[in-house]
């Protein structure tokens, strides 16, 4: 029985897609009737060779910038070098770009939220134990280096980390006499250094991680005279160091990865096989499984999938699998080599390039493939539903709100999965059955869920406290709308914009809902009315809104057009560069390089037959214009999207339609964009075709898809990347 008995008066055709009552024989074999579904099938993890850098080089350092390419600096070659270069993964060649002023090896380098790249300290060369006090800057659009004004104290082999503020911390590493514990941090808003408060132990070769809680964890390292298993712990807020729970093993040069779960994993390091897990939540380490084999100075990169892989200059690799907290050994490195520079692709390959080798310093380069992108039935829902939304929660679970069952009816029960234990359980109930709502994550954790109804009447919103499991009422939108968009702002305020209004009136009003009052005020106002449009926030903090339709009789007017609200001065400003293409039923998605990627949707005017399904994409990029994003094999349109950890965008499913026909297709077939090489490629098809679905990215570094089945099938998937 569905959980409520309000039956909907009006579900659109995307919904029924659930019992395919329309679908009738256009839906038989969706998937071959179509373009692009197919991909062959990826064989096992290997290694494989890609373009050579110019300079042999070992001990360089590398960082992915947002354009997707990876930057190579310093290390050694006849000694300390300042060439740098980049990788290009679109077409797997390095070129040369500008050099730093200071010759350094054993320094840092770290990329910046603002798209700059800091090297800091190092050995310059001129005698043992003689290391460098300076800092450069590198800008990716002119390939040119500034020194930072002052710099941080003089050191190599310092550990750096990117606070959640923005600002750069680095810790100990070898002084002139050894061992150092001195703190500097890097302020890039205001190009300035200042000495931090130093670590209780002088330590090198030590870990320094980020915490999902904003504080670093230092673990480990070489002392003066021993090794280290003490941990100690930096707060950001109060600027100080406490001492955390030590290690169960002493060890240095080890790795440490956090994983999605938010867990650490420790590995390797001084020769050992063992590794251990810190929980931040309870201050406590355990064992996990042990390596297939030992490493003394090993690398690790976090892989799409939530699983680590590990390399070190012998060739051998092996990955631990974090579900099962077991190792598996891999393909092996074509080129065992140590003090290599590494990174973590857009196509989630790991590109690993020069170091040093039994023959000498190296300029070869080789990539890891981890092998078959697949998708996996999840957990059932208890109620299979459509036109609901996903939400991820601070535990990592996901809250499935409403929507409506197959046989039409309105729901409000609401579900939420575990993606540790692969499991749903009971969300509770709302207030009143919604389909067609908008939910958003609030600051404190609570889920606001707006509207929804295809019909416009409802103007009231509820909160969701994932820790008591309760929802309560809270205050009601000022206009009723459907077809709105819902955007957290930075301040913590919801903004609410467009949709259309009871009488087919396409509003052009805003709102803002304010969590500490429970209440909603309304704000500036769009140029142009509409419905069915997307809306992201960027990186500078202001909203963008694009596409949509408003109809007048029985026309349908599809939007391009681009509007922006300003949160400081509660204004909306139109832009003069506009989508190439008016689209509805499209996604929008922030990418990592801060541009908006618009992918499908719907175009054409006037009736059913004149529309049709767009295989474009478009990004709004940070300079203000919008440009081709390429585009995908299938046209699609009611489709997901997600962003995965390696950058790329999924997605996946929605429904197939050629203009001047009647006939539509719902898709099963999936695609992944790489925003480094600007395109497209397939990967495996989901069990079921499903419009009108979500994808939600898990804290497993899967990704969940949810309802919406329009063919026999599990009514969740799971895609591992």
């Amino acid at each position: 029985m569905p959980s409520s008995l309000k039956r909907l008066a009006a579900f659109p055709s995307l919904l029924l897609a659930l019992a395919c009552a329309a679908c009738g024989a256009d839906a038989q074999d969706a998937t071959d009737s179509s373009p692009g579904t197919q991909r062959a099938a990826l064989g096992t993890p290997r290694w494989q060779s890609t373009g050579a850098m110019l300079t042999a080089r070992s001990g360089a350092v590398a960082a992915r910038l947002g354009s997707g390419k990876v930057l190579v600096v310093g290390g050694n070659t006849s000694g300390p070098t300042t060439s740098a270069e980049l990788y290009d993964p679109a077409t797997g060649t390095w070129a040369a770009t500008g050099s730093m002023a200071t010759p350094r090896v054993s320094h840092t380098v770290t990329a910046l939220g603002n798209g700059k790249v800091l090297v800091a300290n190092g050995y310059a060369g001129g005698g043992a134990g003689v290391y460098v006090a300076t800092a450069e800057l590198y800008e990716p659009t002119s390939g040119a280096w500034t020194t930072t004004p002052g710099g941080p104290q003089a050191r190599g082999m310092g550990k750096d980390v990117v606070l959640a503020s923005g600002k750069v911390l680095i810790t100990g590493g070898a002084g002139p006499i050894g061992p150092i514990g001195v703190v500097d941090l890097y302020d890039p808003a205001t190009n300035t250094w200042t000495a931090g408060p130093s670590l209780s132990t002088n330590r090198y070769r030590h870990t320094a991680t980020r915490l999902p809680s904003g504080k670093v964890l230092v673990a480990g390292g070489s002392g003066r005279t021993s090794t280290l298993k003490t941990v100690e712990l930096y707060d950001p807020a109060t600027n100080t160091w406490t001492f955390g729970t030590a290690m169960n093993g002493a060890r240095y040069s080890h790795t440490a990865t956090l994983l999605p779960s938010g867990k650490l994993l420790v590995a390797g390091g001084s020769g050992t096989a063992t590794a251990e897990l810190y929980n931040p939540t309870t201050n406590t380490w355990a064992y996990t499984g042990s390596m297939t084999g030992t490493y003394f100075n090993p690398s690790a990169v976090l892989l799409p999938s939530g699983r680590v892989l590990v390399f070190d200059n012998s060739g051998s690799a092996e990955t631990y699998d974090p579900a099962t907290g077991t190792w598996t050994a891999t393909a092996s490195l074509l080129t065992g080599r140590d003090q290599s520079a590494f990174s973590l692709l857009p196509t989630g390959q790991v590109l690993v390039a020069s170091g040093n080798t039994s023959s000498g310093y190296t300029a070869a380069a080789e990539l890891y493939d981890a092998g078959p992108l697949t998708w996996r039935a999840g957990a059932p829902l208890a109620t299979n539903r459509c036109g609901h939304t996903a939400t991820s929660l601070d535990s990592g679970e996901v809250l499935v709100v409403g929507g409506g069952d197959p046989l039409g009816y309105e729901l409000d029960s609401v579900e939420r999965y575990d993606p540790i234990t692969n499991a749903w359980t009971s969300g509770g109930t709302m207030t009143e059955p919604r389909t067609g709502h908008a939910a958003v994550k609030l600051a404190d954790g609570k889920v606001l869920v707006i509207g929804g109804n295809w019909d416009s009447t409802i103007t009231t919103a509820e909160l969701y406290d994932p820790t008591a499991g309760t929802w309560t009422a809270t205050g009601s939108l000022v206009n009723a709308r459907t077809g709105f968009t819902a955007t957290l702002l930075p301040s913590g305020q919801v903004l609410v914009s467009g949709g259309r209004a009871n009488g087919g009136v396409y509003l052009t009003s805003s709102e803002l809902y304010d969590p500490t009052t429970g209440t909603w005020s309304t704000t500036g106002s769009l140029a142009t009315g509409r419905m069915g449009h997307r809306a992201v926030l960027l990186g500078n903090g202001r909203v963008l809104i694009t596409g949509g339709f408003y109809m007048v009789f029985t026309s349908v007017y599809r939007l391009a057009s681009t509007e922006f609200y300003n949160p400081s001065t509660g204004t909306w400003t139109t832009t003069s560069s506009s989508m190439s293409t008016p689209r509805t039923d499209f996604t929008l998605e922030l990418l990592g390089n801060g541009s908006a990627l618009a992918v499908g949707g719907l175009s054409g005017s006037g009736s059913y037959v004149g529309q049709a399904s767009q295989s474009a994409a478009e990004k709004f990029q940070p300079v203000g214009l919008w440009a081709s994003a390429g585009a995908m094999a299938t046209a699609r349109h009611g489709h997901a999207s997600a962003l995965l950890p390696s950058g790329a965008l999924l997605a996946s499913g929605g429904t197939w339609k050629v203009g001047g026909a009647s006939s539509a297709f719902p898709q099963a077939s999936a695609e992944r964009y790489d925003p480094a090489t600007n395109a497209w490629t397939a990967t495996t098809s989901m069990s079921a075709t499903r419009a009108g679905h979500t994808l939600t990215p898990l804290s497993t570094g899967e990704v969940l898809a949810v309802g919406c089945a329009t063919s026999s099938g599990p009514s969740t998937e799971l895609y591992t990347p």
